[in-house]
């Protein structure tokens, strides 16, 4: 299947799953939560897989949300709802994975990335790995 923001590749029971918007630095928006989630589960029925490993193209793991999508969500309450419904979802639908996700962190790690990697059994960080949560600055929680 083709992916528009990520890429999945599978080999010898491995799956790694790549965040592919290395223009943004990885942020996440609606589309690339719809196809993580697609994708976790049709892993999920996939017996041959038995480990997943997360990653990002590029200089970074991920910036966090796509804050264009957060602009727009301020003048519409019904994306603004979906959006955060979303940001559940993906944190739930990794904590929930029944398979070990490791989490390759080569880069900026923030927001929704760095939340992310919370819910992986492990993360394997580079020396350049960065983590933050942006949101708490801007009294988010």
């Amino acid at each position: 299947m083709a992916y528009e923001t990520v890429s999945l590749t599978k080999e010898d029971g491995v799956a790694v799953l790549t965040l592919n918007r290395p223009d943004k630095l990885n942020a996440v928006n609606m589309q690339m939560r719809k196809e993580i989630l697609g994708i976790l589960a049709e892993l999920e029925a996939d017996n041959e897989i038995r480990v997943l490993i997360v990653t990002g193209a590029g200089r970074g793991f991920s910036a966090g949300a796509d804050i264009n999508e957060f602009a727009a969500g301020n003048e519409d309450p019904e994306l603004q709802q979906t959006v955060n419904q979303s940001l559940l979802a993906m944190a739930k639908a990794f904590y929930e994975f029944e398979k070990p996700v490791i989490g390759a962190i080569n880069g900026v790690a923030a927001g929704d990335g760095a939340q992310w990697t919370l819910a992986f059994d492990l993360n394997i960080a580079s020396d350049k790995a960065k983590f933050g949560w942006p949101a708490t600055a801007l009294g988010i929680l």
